[in-house]
């Protein structure tokens, strides 16, 4: 079963994944979540970025809006899969143990990350 989120670490990341069949769906899901939450959106990005086996547009947030941001992004993204991961400062950790699914899970690219 997939991992849920859980509100356990001081600040996150959610990046929502799409394509370009659903390019204009997810940019006015993280517009949208930008206007509405105390969020930082990163850049809608057309290409593979990072361990990001899909495009991707990152929204960064911190534990005092988790709680109202991930079920606003659960009941609107529409489809679209959301990994949400921990902040921590270790990025193979952020990006696997801290690491959770709205929709379904991809395979990130961790070779990047490997000590």
């Amino acid at each position: 079963m997939t991992q849920r989120p859980e509100n356990i670490y001081p600040r996150y990341h959610a990046h929502v994944y799409f394509g370009a069949d659903t390019l204009e769906q997810a940019r006015a899901l993280c517009q949208q979540a930008g206007e509405l939450f105390r969020v930082a959106v990163g850049r809608v990005h057309e290409r593979e970025v990072g361990p990001h086996p899909h495009w991707s547009c990152q929204i960064a947030f911190d534990s005092a809006e988790f709680e109202r941001l991930i079920p606003w992004l659960e009941q609107h993204r529409n489809g679209l899969n959301v990994l949400v991961h921990g902040d921590t400062g270790d990025d193979l950790a952020d990006h696997t143990t801290h690491a959770a699914w709205l929709g379904e899970p991809s395979a990130l690219k961790l070779a990047m990350f490997r000590r």
